[in-house]
């Protein structure tokens, strides 16, 4: 079971660059059908392809760096309102297995409770294709 890969290493990169203390990472891609069923369908319900869709959601932990972290970055991809360059996948040199696209960044959460943690959630919408790199 060499081949099996440790999630710490699958991160999200805006722009080439890792957000800074992500915890948890996920990509989403979807199809949608388009029904084609008729009445000679025999009473079975007949599909074909449609739109593909995907998204990309991203959790971490905010530190206090006097920068603003990974929030501050993540506000700013919100605030822009355009299209971010994203590369989802190993986060080492070779970059031998990643999804890249073009996203928008569609929500943002900064959040903690008493005696815990302060931490950020963001979603992306992809637009346009998805590329996977497998080598």
């Amino acid at each position: 079971m060499a081949g099996i890969i440790n999630g710490t290493v699958f991160l999200l990169k805006i722009g080439g660059t890792a957000l800074p203390d992500q915890t948890e990472g996920s990509i989403s891609i979807n199809m949608e059908t388009r029904d084609i069923t008729t009445k000679d369908s025999s009473g079975f319900r007949e599909l074909l392809e449609g739109v593909r869709s995907g998204s990309i959601s991203v959790s971490g932990l905010v530190d206090d760096d006097g920068t603003g972290g990974a929030g501050a970055d993540l506000f700013a991809a919100l605030n822009s309102r355009t299209a971010q360059t994203i590369i989802f996948g190993l986060d080492d040199s070779s970059d031998d297995y990643h999804y890249s696209c073009s996203a928008f960044c569609t929500s943002l959460e900064v959040g903690g409770g008493t005696e815990d943690n302060v931490t950020y959630s963001a979603t992306f919408e992809i637009t346009g294709a998805i590329t996977e790199t497998v080598a």
